[in-house]
């Protein structure tokens, strides 16, 4: 930035000058700096209708875009939708963030009109809405001219594409806006903002080695050394001081892409010394490439650990409707309640009665498992048609489906591919698709039964095929595991009740509000495309 103070009023359309010549501070009411942050400055003044981030945590970002919102309300005339994962995050994040950094400058405090709440801000004769990603309702009430996603794979996907539509009755009155800019610490490859982020043009940030003068950008592990504790470059092995990293420049990808991407991690951050990326390293890998390195992460085993649910864990209040029951059958049964906004009941019972109490009460879609005890499962599905199915697992080799309703004879039967169901509702769970509106304490034994179940790959003595299948440790139970199984499939007939349908089923997973219907089917998940990314390399960088 110059050092020159912005003195003509127009020059107010430009933010960087904004910012400068109204001296902006931050929500701790510091003013913004661009010295250690310089690569902040392209990022600020980018006007790109399409942008997807993938970042580490602590950079800047959220003021940001605070700041962008902020100014694109006042001199764009842009009404704006602002979402967070959850109506609780929102408050989480208006509170202590946008109204002190609207309250720490006057001049945002002058365009703040009559309606300033968590959830609304009047900024000039346009509105900012903060909306969480968890009610379909709230998303479907406004509509916008730009639509910013903040902490993307953390919100709910589809409520999310909902938001995009919201933009369409705008564009008919601003085609010049229509904004979609989408950022996230990232969580598994090909999924939120890592599967925007392969579509753009992939900005690196470039800097050159004071040594011999060779330009890239910082990876890990290759720019540590981890004896030093010093970040060094990865030709010649010269350490890299903290004024190199500093003045970089971003390097696009690819030249032919519409999206403007970014990808920031803590190793291009001058302040954050090598030792602190090293003893990141050292604990949860994905913590650490998902929040230090900024990149996503699917571990090598694809098991389900506490922390994958506990992370799940929304305290949003659940309205309990177009819900679904699973049922692990048994002596004991397992059960597990919820809706396409989360689980938010489970219970185990000896009772068949308690479960058909809760499938009037809910007037709920059920599905239950069909051994070891079938007769009493049977029954449920006669009386209760078309809302109670049994259910078998049965891998069909004719077809690469997952899911399989039963026709005519068979119109209460469902079945599905063991290996293939898990994978998908595993990768759901690792990218957060699937959220629990209930208490650490009430999911204790239900997150038990789930780290008893682990992936491995067998290999057929006879054929000589391997194969993945998933498994449980020795005899320890796991029946919370496979009732949410049933809940999952049950949840597919549940969309059309709730009016969330989709024509197609993406191939590579499955999607909230797809409806699967008896003549319908999923179609099996590519998990090579959910565990590892393709390693292809691009050819067509272009400076910035």
């Amino acid at each position: 930035m110059p050092d020159q103070k912005i003195q003509s009023e127009s020059e107010a359309l430009s933010i960087l000058p904004f910012i400068q010549n109204n001296n902006i501070k931050n929500e701790n009411g510091s003013p913004l700096e661009f010295v250690d942050h310089q690569f902040l400055v392209k990022p600020y003044n980018d006007m790109s209708p399409r942008q997807a981030i993938i970042k580490c945590s602590q950079i800047g970002w959220s003021v940001l875009a605070i700041n962008k919102a902020l100014w694109m309300a006042k001199y764009m005339k842009a009404n704006i939708i602002y979402t967070m994962p959850s109506k609780s995050i929102v408050k989480d994040f208006v509170s202590p963030k946008v109204d002190p950094i609207i309250e720490n400058n006057k001049v945002y405090r002058d365009m703040v009109g009559d309606t300033n709440s968590v959830a609304l801000k009047n900024i000039g004769d346009r509105f900012i809405y903060f909306r969480g990603s968890w009610e379909q309702s709230a998303a479907i009430s406004i509509s916008a001219h730009i639509l910013i996603n903040d902490e993307l794979d953390r919100s709910n996907q589809q409520v999310v594409r909902t938001y995009r539509s919201r933009l369409d009755d705008a564009l008919r009155e601003r085609p010049d806006l229509g904004f979609i800019w989408q950022f996230s610490n990232p969580s598994v490859p090909g999924y939120g903002v890592d599967e925007a982020w392969e579509k753009s043009d992939k900005k690196h940030w470039f800097i050159v080695c004071p040594h011999c003068n060779y330009e890239w950008y910082m990876r890990w592990p290759e720019n540590i050394n981890f004896e030093t504790k010093q970040y060094i470059c990865s030709k010649c092995h010269g350490v890299l001081s903290d004024e190199a990293r500093r003045n970089g420049r971003w390097v696009a990808k690819h030249n032919d892409r519409d999206i403007s991407g970014y990808w920031i991690n803590q190793m291009m951050c001058s302040w954050i010394p090598a030792s602190k990326i090293i003893e990141d390293s050292e604990g949860d890998k994905s913590v650490f490439y998902n929040f230090t390195l900024g990149l996503p992460y699917v571990s090598e085993d694809f098991s389900v650990t506490r922390k994958v649910i506990t992370d799940c864990i929304s305290p949003d209040t659940n309205k309990m409707e177009n819900v679904a029951i699973g049922v692990d059958n048994g002596v004991v049964k397992t059960v597990v309640i919820g809706n396409v906004h989360g689980i938010f009941k489970t219970y185990e019972t000896k009772s068949w009665q308690d479960i058909e109490d809760d499938i009037a009460k809910y007037n709920a879609v059920c599905v239950i498992d069909a051994l070891p005890y079938p007769a009493t499962p049977i029954k449920l599905a006669e009386q209760y048609r078309g809302r109670v199915y049994i259910h078998y697992f049965d891998q069909d080799k004719k077809t690469a489906t997952v899911i399989n309703w039963g026709k005519k004879e068979n119109h209460h039967v469902v079945k599905s591919d063991r290996t293939k169901i898990i994978d998908m509702l595993v990768a759901e769970l690792v990218g957060k698709d699937i959220l629990f509106n209930m208490t650490i304490a009430e999911l204790e034994q239900y997150i038990y039964d789930w780290t008893q179940l682990y992936r491995e790959i067998e290999t057929s003595e006879a054929t000589g095929i391997a194969k993945a299948i998933w498994k449980t440790i020795g005899a320890h139970r796991d029946h919370y595991a496979f009732a949410t199984i049933y809940w999952r499939i049950a949840l597919e007939k549940t969309y059309v009740g709730s009016g969330i349908v989709r024509s197609e089923p993406k191939r590579s997973r499955i999607q909230k509000g797809v409806y699967i219907g008896p003549d319908r089917k999923i179609p099996a998940p590519d998990i090579g495309d959910v565990i590892k990314r393709s390693t292809k390399k691009g050819k067509n960088w272009k400076t910035m």
